[in-house]
């Protein structure tokens, strides 16, 4: 049998004897990238089924971030620290666990959901009327038109003030919204930095049943995949929004 095969035997194995913890050192090492990348997926897979406890060694920290849900760092022996993998990414303990995960490509190990902010305004009128008075009381100049099917589009101050107040009784047609596309609270950030770069405004985030969550912008994505190198290079003090990220994602 190949690599891949005899792990997935031993995978097999362990899991015949329906332990409550399971045990895994380094069980994906010998593997090449393509075949130990099937058998993350297959051991994520089972775990969404089988709900088990699982102790997973590994010198690879983006294979820790992937596939654990909760990570703890070693240095001699003892826990440097022990989180979440967006804290561990975002939240560094010390100075090891720092330089630990300065490498890391952050756009493929963070998902939406982690580094989103909240929706800045959301407009849950019915008419135009209802919606210029939403947005007459807020300090910003667009909103999230949500109704009971969801997150419908953005509507800006601008076109609202366009309205001829004898269409205030009307509902918000869909001619007067932008088109800005949401995006799924679970995507990995690498997959939407093309919609973040393309749009005017940030991008609405959206659960599995279309509910409004919160918005990602530009400047929050630059922030978060920006590491202490670029942060502390005089050039990056120039850079655009737009470079950073498109550097991120070619990366």
């Amino acid at each position: 049998m190949s690599g891949g095969q005899q792990q997935r035997v031993g995978l097999a194995r362990a899991l015949c004897t329906d332990a409550e913890i399971l045990l895994m050192d380094e069980a994906f090492s010998a593997l090449d990238p393509l075949i130990r990348s099937e058998m993350q997926d297959q051991l994520i897979e089972l775990q969404e089924k089988l709900h088990k406890t699982i102790i997973f060694i590994t010198h690879d920290l983006d294979e820790a971030l992937r596939i654990g849900d909760r990570i703890a760092i070693l240095r001699d022996g003892v826990v440097v620290q022990q989180d979440k993998p967006v804290d561990i990414l975002l939240n560094p303990a010390d100075d090891y666990v720092e330089a630990f995960v300065k490498d890391v490509n952050r756009a493929r190990a963070l998902t939406v959901e982690t580094v989103m902010q909240p929706p800045v305004l959301r407009i849950t009128a019915e008419t135009l009327g209802e919606a210029i008075s939403q947005m007459r009381k807020s300090s910003e100049d667009y909103g999230y038109v949500v109704n009971d099917d969801g997150y419908q589009g953005v509507i800006t101050q601008e076109t609202l003030e366009q309205v001829n107040k004898n269409d205030y009784h009307k509902e918000i047609p869909e001619d007067l919204l932008d088109d800005v596309p949401a995006v799924q609270s679970d995507a990995l950030l690498e997959e939407v930095i093309p919609e973040t770069l393309d749009s005017d405004h940030p991008l609405p985030v959206v659960d599995d049943n279309g509910d409004l969550q919160g918005h990602l912008s530009k400047s929050t994505l630059a922030e978060v995949l920006s590491d202490s190198t670029t942060s502390e290079s005089p050039e990056s003090d120039n850079a655009t929004v737009e470079e950073r990220l498109s550097d991120k994602g070619a990366a």
